[in-house]
C-alpha cells in the first residue's frame, strides 16, 4: 500500500490497555479500515493546540503502528515532544488511549456456533469397528473394545444433548 499524497509515514509503537485494544479492533472492523488509517483518523481530529502533556499511565503491550501525518502534524508533534521530552509513542498512546475512553464497550463476540455432528457417520464407523470386532472373535484386541466403549458414549451423549 502507498502512503496517501502529501502524508509523513511514520513506525511507532502503540501502549493500549486490553479494554482499549479491543476497542480499537472493534472501530477497525465496524469502519471497515485497517489499523493505520483508524489511528491516523484519530490522530487528525484530535486539536494541535491541545496536545496532552501528561503522559502517567502509559501502559499495555506494543502494538507496532504505522501512522500518517500531515506536515502540519509532524511539526505540531515534533515541537510539543521537544518542549515535553516525550516519546512519539507515548503521545500517540496517550492521544488514542484518551480516545477509545471515550467510545462505549464493545458488544460480546457472538458465540461460535457448535460443530455439527454427522450422526449417521458415526453410527456408521461404530457398526463397523463393531463388526471387525465380532469378525475377530476372541482374538479382539481389547483396545478395539475400549474404542468402542468410547464411541458408543460419545453417541449416547451426543444424541441426548442433539
Amino acid at each position: 500500500m502507498t502512503e496517501p499524497q502529501g502524508l509523513f509515514t511514520i513506525q511507532t509503537s502503540l501502549y493500549l490497555l486490553p479494554e482499549h485494544r479491543a476497542r480499537l479492533e472493534h472501530l477497525v472492523r465496524e469502519r471497515r479500515s485497517n489499523p493505520p488509517d483508524v489511528v491516523s483518523q484519530i490522530l487528525a481530529d484530535y486539536p494541535l493546540t491541545q496536545l496532552p502533556s501528561d503522559l502517567n499511565g502509559i501502559k499495555g503491550e506494543p502494538i507496532h503502528m504505522r501512522i500518517y501525518l500531515t506536515p502540519e502534524q509532524r511539526a505540531a508533534f515534533e515541537a510539543h515532544l521537544a518542549a515535553h521530552n516525550m516519546t512519539l509513542s507515548a503521545l500517540v498512546s496517550r492521544i488514542v488511549a484518551d480516545y477509545l475512553a471515550t467510545l462505549p464497550a464493545p458488544p460480546p463476540a457472538p458465540p461460535s456456533p457448535r460443530p455439527t455432528v454427522d450422526l449417521a457417520k458415526r453410527r456408521a464407523d461404530l457398526a463397523r469397528l463393531k463388526a471387525r470386532r465380532d469378525e475377530a472373535g476372541t482374538n479382539a484386541p481389547a483396545w478395539l473394545h475400549a474404542y468402542i466403549a468410547q464411541m458408543e458414549a460419545e453417541l449416547r451423549r451426543l444424541e441426548r444433548e442433539g
